[in-house]
């Protein structure tokens, strides 16, 4: 495997998305669908403003009034809960998925759901300490924060295909993207520019009903993730061909081990 520049990273990222569309779509599918349904129910059950109707001198009229500040806080931790089991899962999925493809071997749904599964407390470890860092790092005053979410953008592909636990695939992330900061974050920058352009022109189309809305949302999600995932991945393989010497028969057998 060879370095690669921006813009075959994102065309290799399109290929691979065009040649397994169907099953790296489904993969997000089976996750997004019935848990983004639960969240935005949550949110509109528990969260948005009651109606009540009544007559003022004798002209129907309808009143809306707040729910408690309980109850609203008590909507928003169950969709943030909802989301977070829904990312971690799924990213574990999808970039296992991912990984696969980028290799040329057949994307397996069920293989990667079983392996998401396993690894869902790892996953999940990784994703807060990562989340935390960055968060803490955009804290103090901005910067911080976008040298920590890029040097720590590749542990979770550390992680799926070296199977490295925790800070183990954060240092990893660290050392493969010293000496290629810029590249990194140009990469990560493109990629994002290009998956909230079109969640944000698709999400638009629910308007402010709340079913239709969670229609059009789940779909750009669908739609986005696959193209996040493998632009991660082939960031990740790039990386490390560049400090390496990187073969998909390597990468094969990590994948392989990491079961």
């Amino acid at each position: 495997m060879r370095p690669r520049g921006l813009g075959e990273i994102l065309s290799e990222a399109f290929r691979i998305y065009k040649e397994n569309a169907a099953k790296l779509l489904l993969i997000v599918a089976v996750i997004v669908v019935p848990l983004s349904f639960l969240s935005a129910a949550a949110i509109r059950l528990l969260g948005e403003p009651k109606a009540h109707r009544i007559e003022i001198l004798g002209q129907p009229a309808t009143i809306e009034y707040s729910r408690s500040f309980g109850v609203t806080v008590a909507a928003l931790l169950i969709g943030a809960a909802i989301g977070v089991i829904t990312w971690a899962i799924l990213q574990a999925a999808m970039l296992r998925g991912t990984a696969q493809a980028t290799i040329g071997d057949p994307v397996d749904v069920e293989a990667s759901y079983r392996w998401g599964l396993r690894r869902f407390g790892s996953v999940l470890l990784v994703a807060l300490l990562v989340g935390i860092t960055v968060g803490v790092g955009f804290i103090l005053l901005i910067i911080p924060g976008i040298i920590f979410l890029v040097f720590l953008s590749v542990s979770e592909p550390a992680l799926i295909v070296e199977n490295r636990r925790g800070t183990e695939a954060m240092k990893r992330s660290w050392n493969l993207v010293r000496g290629h900061f810029w590249h990194a974050l140009v990469v990560i920058l493109v990629a994002a520019i290009i998956t909230g352009v079109v969640q944000g022109i698709i999400g638009a189309i629910g308007g402010s009903n709340w079913f239709v809305r969670w229609i059009f949302t789940a779909i750009a999600q669908i739609i986005a993730a696959p193209f996040t995932a493998l632009v991660t991945v082939l960031l990740y393989l790039d990386l490390r061909a560049r400090k390496e010497a990187l073969t998909a028969d390597t990468l094969r057998r990590e994948l392989a081990s990491s079961m």
